[in-house]
């Protein structure tokens, strides 16, 4: 009896002691899985390519399968799912201070952004109302280059041509700049948007390039306005409390493999870019720049809605930390 209380001491000492077994890693996307086409899926294949090695598996998840948005953003929140590679527009209705990301043209480009964020720590300010909810942003995902006007209609040069037509819009936000350049807008779910287009009740959306491309839109997409109205980004969110579950070394495992997906996302955007517009012109899209002048007619209507997009407060941590990073 002695000898089995001995053995049964020593169990429940290396029960108590051992580093807790890392598990399966869910990573959940509404992108296919095909890094050719698709900045998420690269940040993904990154990602777990990081993790070899270590007792860490990874599984993707791509085009909804665990669910919409919504849905797996609560199954973050929940502990359910660990990685979520989900629409910014969803974490910010939790954070509204991320609204920041698609203030239109107050970034010229995807890296002005990203040391805009630095320099004013501001992932942690985002994070300050999300992680009492369970929810831990780790970084943004850059889906191609910067969002341009997509239509079904006609080539489109000028501001005045917008007020033909009738938008997509992904939220209020982006109806809001679509009413500001005279055209009009309407919310529709993406999974309803293709028969929406075809069917004519809208003639396009605001995105970049490679959602029409990775979704086949360019069928019936056939014209596009390189705009550059804002770095096209998606949110890269885990679970806290699967996060706080992790050793201290798992912990360091996984922020590697953040940051190595945010490389290769980022790598994965440097050479999109040097080939999208040829990918768009074999796939029958007319590509029509901005008139001289144009865009900053846009711009000038665009401006005003920063301040009814951020509060003051919120407005001004932008600003100081986009001074910071120049």
């Amino acid at each position: 009896m002695k000898i089995l209380n001995t053995l049964t001491a020593i169990g429940l000492t290396v029960l108590t002691t051992a580093p807790l077994q890392a598990a399966e890693i869910k990573i959940a996307m509404n992108s296919v899985d095909d890094p050719s086409v698709s900045g998420e899926a690269a940040f993904a294949q990154g990602f777990r390519a990081s993790l070899e090695g270590t007792d860490f598996t990874v599984e993707m998840y791509p085009s909804n399968t665990l669910g919409k948005e919504k849905e797996r953003l609560d199954q973050v929140a929940q502990g359910l799912l660990e990685v979520n590679l989900s629409a910014a527009s969803t974490v910010y209705a939790m954070s509204p201070l991320l609204k920041g990301v698609i203030l239109p043209f107050y970034f010229s480009s995807d890296a002005e952004m990203d040391a805009t964020i630095d320099a004013g720590n501001l992932m942690a300010e985002f994070n300050k109302p999300l992680l009492d909810s369970g929810i831990r942003l780790v970084g943004l995902n850059y889906i191609g280059t910067g969002m341009g006007i997509h239509n079904s209609k006609m080539p489109i040069s000028t501001m005045e041509q917008m007020a033909e037509l009738r938008f997509r819009a992904l939220n209020p936000e982006q109806i809001k700049l679509q009413e500001a350049i005279g055209s009009s807008g309407t919310v529709i779910a993406w999974a309803e948007v293709a028969n929406a287009i075809q069917t004519g009740v809208a003639d396009g959306y605001f995105n970049p390039p490679s959602s029409a491309i990775r979704n086949g839109h360019t069928s019936f997409l056939n014209h596009f306005t390189p705009a550059d109205l804002w770095p096209s980004s998606r949110a890269i969110v885990i679970s806290e409390d699967w996060y706080q579950t992790l050793s201290a070394e798992e912990k360091a495992q996984i922020d590697a493999a953040v940051e190595a997906g945010l490389a290769a996302n980022r790598d994965w955007v440097a050479e999109w870019s040097t080939s999208v517009q040829e990918t768009q012109v074999e796939l029958g899209v007319t590509i029509t720049p901005l008139a001289e002048g144009e865009r900053e007619k846009i711009i000038a209507v665009a401006k005003p809605l920063w301040s009814e997009t951020l509060t003051p407060e919120q407005l001004e941590l932008w600003d100081q930390a986009k001074a910071a990073a120049q």
